[in-house]
Order: structure tokens, then sequence, then C-alpha cells
């Protein structure tokens, strides 16, 4: 694998990894006392802003290439969803937006959901052998809904 590949992956890995470690924080209250949710979504986003472009500086800005990715392949279009989506997210994770925006606020941040979903199904189409890693995440997060869902719908 030669070295742009591997932090294009990488950098993959420890995004998807951040997102999903982003939705254990509320479910493990010790976890809240010492980490930051929103210093660590932004964290999160540079991670998937520096993925993004190292995948353009791998196709050496070639604009049509990009383009012509964009269209023709799925994995791509789940990633940009999940770029696209992060958007809001990034934006509005301080303290003014909050203030600003009330109760949508939360909303706008509920985004996270189709984030991951979207960031796992870019992740599923790319595999082409190895899925334990693809598994291990999943049901990593399968575990964190499930969890979510019964404290927060069945009381």
């Amino acid at each position: 694998m030669n070295g742009p590949s591997y932090l294009i992956i990488t950098t993959g890995y420890i995004a998807l990894s951040l997102l999903v470690f982003i939705l254990l924080i509320p479910i493990v209250p010790v976890l809240s006392d010492y980490i930051d949710r929103r210093s660590l979504g932004i964290i999160t986003f540079v991670y998937a802003l520096i993925h993004y472009l190292l995948y353009i500086l791998d196709n050496n800005i070639e604009w049509m290439l990009i383009r012509n990715d964009l269209f023709f392949r799925n994995y791509i279009q789940f990633g940009y969803i999940s770029l696209i989506f992060f958007l809001p997210l990034f934006i509005t994770s301080n303290n003014y937006a909050k203030e600003l925006l009330g109760n949508r606020w939360m909303d706008i941040h509920k985004l996270i959901y189709i984030i991951i979903l979207s960031s796992m199904l870019h992740y599923y189409m790319i595999i082409k052998a190895d899925y334990f890693a693809f598994t291990m995440y999943s049901v990593i997060l399968i575990t964190i809904l499930i969890i979510k869902y019964r404290k927060y719908y069945i009381k």
C-alpha cells in the first residue's frame, strides 16, 4: 500500500471510530466527566475533512476524475453525504450557535445518525475481502443504539 492510500484509510478509520465513540459517551456517564463531545465532534470533522482532502490530493486534484467518482462510485457518494451532513454540526458546535438556535440545535445535531449510517455504508462498499473490522464497528454501533433506545424510550 502506498503512503497516500495508507493515510486516506487511516484517517477514515479514525473518523469512523470517533463517530462511534461520540455516541458512546452519553451512555457511559463517567466518560462525560472527562470528554467534551463537542470538542471531540470538531476533531472528528477535522479527520473527516483531512480524509477527503487526501482523497482529492491522491487524485492529483483532477476535478473531472473527482466529479466522475462522485457520479459513478456509490461509496464516494456516501462519503460526500457524510461530509456534507457533518458541516452543519461543525458550524453549530459552539455556544453562540447553541443559544441562537435553541431547540433546533439538538435537531441539527441528530444528523450524527445519518452521518454514521452513510459513513458505515461508505466503508462497507470499499471493503474487498476482510469484513472483520466492519463487523466489529457494526456490533458496537448496534449495541450503542439499542442501549440508547432502551434508556430513552423504554421506561
